[in-house]
């Protein structure tokens, strides 16, 4: 199965690739015959017949597009959605996001909605439950009249079968043979692939079958390890194809089947390909991966960054008010009563323009699995507080965020100063 799938990949990609070189190949042959000495009247079907053939190549060439799929190892997110903006090539592309493994969940939608008015995107939703109406557009209507397709998480086996039974799953190969971009997390990952593993069965972990539109195995969620054994075990019992692992917050893009990039929101987050070595051994692969930032955040060279590293009770309040002194002042005023708070640790402080800072801090590590991010901005030579932010699960990361934020964060300062 793998074989015939990887070659009917490998074989449309060559098409694409060379589709020209073989319309040159073409012509030549077609001179030949012209000039060959045989029966006019053969020589008159031969270069009909490969005319009709010369334009259907040249006509291949024109609408031929890149298959780009885009799959991410958890939930959509801000970062995601961002990174399939980019990828449509266009400011404001029209989005369809597909709730159907969750069963059209209203809070799913309602998420995704509010990603992309934060990004002032323009979506569209396919609902599978719903009622004929002559009103209703079909759906090829909606998938193929969009920029980019967002598949959520949920049910993937569930999913697949509403799929199929509505003859989705031929439109969205369609789609992607339009140059539709094609993505999603978690069920929204595993459906492109040969087969993954799923939680969609009522009592343990077991392989879902997907589409088949990536001739490998998937397994999103990867840090978890009940998911980690099992792929593990299935790729050595030869039950799965090699595949690609992901964390939550890791994802690969594919071009005409094969790997562009690997991509990840964080240091912690990571992507990897499973395999088999010849004698049989599993062998797990760390890919390359690219930190996805933002194309307007500040670059490494516009800021300072300051190792801190110590806890709250071993900073004392500099003279000069600086930034970290304000945090310092905050807490031991705001929060004395909280232990837990005046023994956690300030880790870095970043400074952009000596205008707006950012203190990392770790008071929310244990408790929320993230590190705080507090601004503070420079108010005619006083450091004074903009607020507290999600940092990030690592310290790179809200230094990311820090890079990403601190103009919008110092814009709304200045504003209401001014």
């Amino acid at each position: 199965m793998f074989e015939i799938v990887h070659f009917l990949s490998l074989t449309r990609r060559i098409c694409v690739e060379n589709v020209m070189l073989l319309s040159i190949f073409a012509v030549r042959i077609l001179k030949f015959y012209l000039y060959m000495k045989t029966n006019v009247q053969v020589k008159g079907v031969v270069a009909r017949f490969l005319f009709i053939v010369f334009l259907f190549m040249v006509s291949f060439a024109v609408e031929a597009h890149d298959r780009r799929i885009f799959v991410w190892g958890g939930d959509i997110n801000l970062k995601f959605t961002k990174y399939i903006v980019e990828l449509t090539g266009k400011e404001k592309p029209r989005i369809c996001y597909i709730p159907t493994a969750s069963g059209d969940n209203p809070e799913n939608i309602r998420f995704w909605s509010g990603i992309c008015n934060a990004l002032g995107l323009d979506t569209v939703v396919l609902n599978v439950w719903v009622s004929s109406s002559p009103e209703n557009k079909s759906f090829e209507e909606i998938l193929l009249n969009v920029d980019a397709i967002v598949v959520g998480g949920g049910n993937t086996l569930n999913m697949m079968g509403i799929w199929k039974a509505q003859e989705i799953d031929k439109i969205l190969e369609k789609a992607l043979d339009k140059g539709i971009v094609l993505s999603g997390g978690s069920a929204g990952s595993i459906c492109w692939f040969a087969s993954g593993i799923s939680d969609s069965r009522p009592e343990k972990l077991s392989v879902v079958e997907g589409l088949g539109l990536l001739p490998y195995s998937n397994c999103p969620h990867y840090s978890q390890q009940e998911r980690k054994d099992l792929y593990h075990s299935l790729i050595v019992g030869k039950e799965m194809l090699p595949g690609y692992a992901f964390d939550e917050k890791a994802g690969i893009l594919f071009v005409n089947g094969e790997v562009e990039e690997c991509v990840t929101q964080n240091d912690k987050h990571n992507v990897y390909f499973v395999d088999l070595d010849k004698k049989g051994h599993l062998v797990v692969e760390k890919m390359d991966t690219r930190l996805f930032i933002d194309k307007d955040a500040l670059s490494e060279t516009d800021y300072k960054s300051i190792e801190v590293g110590k806890r709250i009770s071993e900073i004392t309040s500099d003279e000069n008010y600086t930034p970290l002194s304000a945090y310092i002042d905050i807490i031991k005023n705001n929060f004395k009563d909280n232990e837990a708070f005046l023994h956690s640790s300030v880790n870095k402080v970043f400074i952009y323009d000596d205008r707006i800072a950012g203190v990392v801090n770790d008071k929310y590590l244990d408790m929320m699995g993230f590190y705080g991010l507090w601004y503070f901005y420079n108010n005619n030579g006083k450091w004074e507080s903009a607020g507290e932010d999600i940092g990030g699960e690592t310290i790179l990361e809200s230094e990311i965020t820090f890079r990403e934020k601190a103009k919008v964060v110092l814009s709304k300062q200045t504003s209401k100063i001014q």
